[in-house]
């Protein structure tokens, strides 16, 4: 595993940021990342600042299914108007957005406290899901939650289906012997994505680790066994 990946994911276990690059051969885009069990408003309030994209809850996809909650395009797919807006990226893989939701508590959903609020509660939900309790994941989930809300849910799928920010960041999380549960933002600048070389100076200038794709699923493929079983990445 090389240094890089090994200094993300003690930041992950610490509750400190990592920025993940999706490379030029696909978003060519990075993204600031945190554990879901780590978010308060000050994350949320750092994450729009210095991020500034669009804020989104990452849950891996045996998660998902034991909810009951799909990905929009199959939603989509099945309605005669809306299906005809089922279109690939030009980055080639299909989006991972599924509902969006705010947690019944909040006050518009909106402001950072409230987006903390609900990320923190779809953890413990993504949490008791992992502890085998599915059924009360389930029923807190329609019970505390509503839609539409102001944080999108990202489904992340196989690793070796897709490698984009949600599966790569999700996976981090589980290398690091925490529960697959993050939240991420991409990383702008004025009228574009920020470049790899500012993203550095912001890795330097904040102590936020910085890593690669290729990085990543090196450290996957090493651990692939444990990902499967444990964590069901697979």
């Amino acid at each position: 595993m090389s240094s890089g990946v090994g200094e993300a994911l003690d930041a992950l276990r610490r509750g400190i940021p990592v920025l993940v690059y999706d490379d030029a051969g696909r978003e060519n885009e990075v993204d600031y990342v945190v554990h879901a069990s780590r978010v308060d408003a000050d994350t949320v309030y750092e994450m729009r600042r210095l991020a500034g994209g669009l804020i989104c809850y990452a849950m891996p996809l045996h998660v998902a299914h034991v909810l009951g909650i799909e990905f929009m395009t199959e939603t989509y797919s099945r309605h005669p108007r809306l299906s005809k807006l089922v279109k690939k990226p030009r980055y080639g893989d299909m989006p991972a957005f599924s509902v969006w939701v705010n947690h019944v508590d909040v006050t518009t959903g909106i402001r950072d406290s409230d987006r903390a609020l609900t990320i923190r509660a779809l953890d413990k939900v993504t949490m008791y899901v992992y502890e085998g309790m599915g059924d009360l994941a389930r029923r807190i989930f329609y019970d505390e939650f509503m839609a539409p809300g102001h944080v999108p849910i990202l489904i992340g799928r196989s690793i070796s289906e897709r490698r984009g920010h949600t599966e790569l960041s999700l996976h981090l999380s589980a290398l690091a012997d925490l529960r697959p549960s993050v939240v991420l933002v991409e990383m702008l600048d004025r009228g574009t994505a920020l470049s790899l070389e500012d993203a550095k100076k912001i890795s330097k200038e904040y102590g936020y680790p910085l890593v690669s794709t290729k990085e990543v699923i090196e450290a996957v493929q090493e651990n692939r066994d444990k990902l499967c079983t444990r964590y069901k990445l697979c």
